[in-house]
């Protein structure tokens, strides 16, 4: 199976599993594709910036860690990426979510979320 892992699982597996269900960690350490938006790298840099989380590193060695700890690859935001973020419905107002939703019906992959407003997008989604 082919996965997206949104802002907070790519911190969750970053830091060790968080919140990610022990489902979903099982379903990530088999997948035969890891995948994250670079979307996620600014959030995690922007999330850093206010405070508001702590990661054990700088951004750049973090995702280059989970780069070379788990195999994920980035997909950036492609022209069509953009062109379906912004037709997308009006159900979930985050531009960074936008895209990653976007991302996964682009590449049709499942994606790794907490956050259950992606379900109203029609995309495939654990947790």
């Amino acid at each position: 199976m082919r996965y997206l892992l949104d802002t907070c699982a790519l911190i969750w597996l970053g830091m060790g599993g968080g919140d990610l269900s022990a489902d979903a960690r099982r379903r990530i350490s088999v997948a035969s594709v890891l995948h994250y938006s670079s979307i996620s790298v600014w959030e995690v840099a922007r999330l850093m910036k206010d405070g508001k989380v702590i990661i054990p590193n700088n951004v750049d060695n973090f995702i280059a860690d989970l780069k070379e700890q788990y195999g994920i690859a980035v997909i950036p935001p492609t022209d069509d990426i953009m062109i379906r973020a912004a037709q997308l419905p009006d159900f979930h107002k985050d531009p960074a979510d936008r895209i990653i939703i976007a991302t996964s019906l682009v590449y049709d992959l499942t994606i790794v979320t907490g956050d259950g407003k992606f379900l109203q997008y029609g995309v495939r989604t654990i947790c």
